[in-house]
């Protein structure tokens, strides 16, 4: 299909579908580089850059016959949005609309737009704090809590990488739903407080709000802005840290009764086995399957079922969603389900799909195959042992570049082929690489459709740079302008990539921009939270 011949939806009739508070199904894609996508956006769209679009895709929008609306910058012809579209009809997807005119035309109607990244979650977290009452404790005076020596437990709900990167002395360490399984005795000491804190807000609202629903830390708090504003206030910061004593283990008897106390208390819907097959036949319903559980379940290797820890599914929500008003379906342990209910009442009041428990005896057969990551054509991998006299083109997260890269490696964000031509020298051999190899391989079949009989030999790194460093070769931190070939663009603009001097200013600006985010994103009237009344 040409460029003049796709459909397009103009941007009030997206807006009115938007608006729709139960309308079909819909995934709205940016799919711009992530850099240009945090500098405005809306609300409800999803970043799916056209430098990772198609291994991303069967995950993000899993049925192929999803309504899909495309945008980047203005619909141009020669632009991302149409090049992105003819990918989606290479792979099958069959109702595929571009915003007509792209996010400009959007914002030239005066249409709400936000800026920044994850920023749906981040405003509905800030929300919850206002609507539960949820109390916070500041990094002053929690400072001043510990230097009077009073009783206090600190407890980090990041995933363990985050934690240890930078964290707070003395903390203990419980990532998200993880830490309402643990057990919560009554103190001995009526001044005792429990403080819950992320390296910002979200999720030590949400830890401590969590606690406090279910009745496990009724006094708990969050600390208010977290690792970030204490490094402000001068408190010392620990990297690399090991929790302090971690907090026991609650028996699944008690954890069951939380979770079916939450379960009728909020009606959250469960499904059974049977429910979940007559789901998967439904061409009509788009269904995403999420075990939530702390490690991989090895009977749901090879099925489309995603391991996300509960408390990750909700702050990495748009990046794992792409179509609003599907059904979600979240698999747990059947002894307790505690994780299952709380990921459910707070997907459920995000408003972005249908939520349920999975109730009964964890399916092990009848489920849908994980989407291939085989890409068809590619041309032969290539051995680490056969690289000498290769140039190496690093086609993988520029994050992982920084943090590791080949030695002499080329920087490529293979949104574009183009930058690589001056590389394409006949004689020459090109090899592509990625962490995994994945996104290496797609590149390498690219390059080679389009520059078929340039007497160029390409190929990718087989096990990506991942078996590289596994095989006890070494990387490279060394960043050389002259082998960036395209800026890092899909770079959102994290704080945790900021260090020196200045960290500070850009930590004391993230925190002032994340604080006024919430009230910015719910007057968009396409924003819909749907929170439980209070306890």
């Amino acid at each position: 299909m040409s460029a003049h011949d796709r459909p397009t939806l103009d941007a009030a009739a997206l807006h009115a579908l938007l608006l729709a508070a139960d309308g079909p199904e819909l995934a709205l894609l940016d799919v711009r580089e992530t850099r240009h996508y945090v500098a405005r956006h809306p609300n409800l769209a999803r970043n799916a850059p056209l430098s990772g679009l198609e291994p991303q895709i069967a995950t993000l929008v899993p049925r192929r016959s999803t309504a899909i609306v495309l945008y980047d910058d203005r619909a141009a012809p020669d632009g991302p949005a149409h090049e992105a579209a003819a990918v989606l009809e290479r792979l099958g997807y069959i109702d595929v609309r571009l915003l007509a005119g792209g996010i400009e035309a959007w914002a030239a109607r005066g249409l709400p737009v936000i800026d920044g990244y994850g920023t749906l979650v981040k405003a509905f977290g800030d929300r919850a704090r206002l609507h539960f009452g949820t109390p916070s404790v500041g990094v002053e005076a929690l400072r001043a809590r510990l230097r009077d020596g009073r009783p206090t437990t600190l407890v980090d709900a990041r995933p363990r990488a985050e934690f240890e990167f930078l964290s707070l002395p003395g903390a203990r360490n419980h990532p998200g739903t993880e830490l309402a399984l643990r057990r919560f005795e009554a103190p001995p000491d009526a001044d005792h407080l429990w403080a819950v804190n992320c390296f910002s807000r979200t999720r030590g609202i949400v830890g401590a709000t969590t606690l406090r629903l279910l009745g496990r830390a009724r006094d708990a708090v969050f600390v208010e802005d977290g690792v970030m504003d204490w490094g402000l206030h001068g408190g010392p910061v620990v990297q690399n840290a090991a929790p302090a004593d971690l907090l026991p283990a609650e028996s699944p008897e008690r954890l069951r009764e939380l979770a079916d106390g939450l379960i009728a208390r909020h009606r959250l819907p469960l499904a059974d086995a049977a429910q979940l097959a007559r789901w998967q036949a439904d061409p009509r319903r788009s269904l995403y399957l999420f075990d939530v559980r702390p490690q991989p379940d090895p009977a749901f290797a090879g099925t489309a079922v995603q391991q996300v820890p509960g408390g990750q599914l909700l702050m990495h929500f748009e990046n794992l969603v792409g179509t609003r008003g599907a059904r979600i379906v979240l698999i747990d342990d059947p002894a307790h389900r505690l994780r299952a209910a709380i990921t459910s009442f707070w997907l459920t009041q995000l408003g972005q799909a249908e939520v349920f428990v999975f109730d009964g005896p964890l399916p092990s057969q009848g489920l849908p195959p994980a989407p291939s990551t085989a890409i068809a054509d590619a041309p032969p991998a290539i051995e680490a042992g056969a690289l000498e006299g290769a140039t190496v083109v690093d086609v993988g997260p520029s994050l992982d570049y920084e943090r590791g890269h080949l030695p002499g490696a080329l920087y490529l964000l293979p949104a574009s082929l183009a930058p690589i031509s001056p590389w394409i020298v006949p004689g020459r051999t090109l090899v592509f690489t990625s962490p995994d190899g994945i996104a290496a391989s797609r590149v390498a079949r690219d390059a080679q459709r389009r520059w078929p009989e340039a007497g160029v030999r390409f190929g990718w790194l087989a096990g990506g740079t991942q078996a590289w460093k596994a095989s006890g070769r070494p990387l490279s931190t060394t960043l050389e302008a002259a082998r960036l070939l395209t800026p890092f663009d899909d770079d959102w603009g994290s704080v945790m990539r900021v260090f020196g001097p200045r960290r500070d200013p850009a930590w004391a600006d993230y925190l002032a921009w994340e604080r006024a985010l919430s009230a910015r994103v719910v007057a968009d009237p396409t924003v819909r939270f749907r929170f439980f009344a209070p306890d």
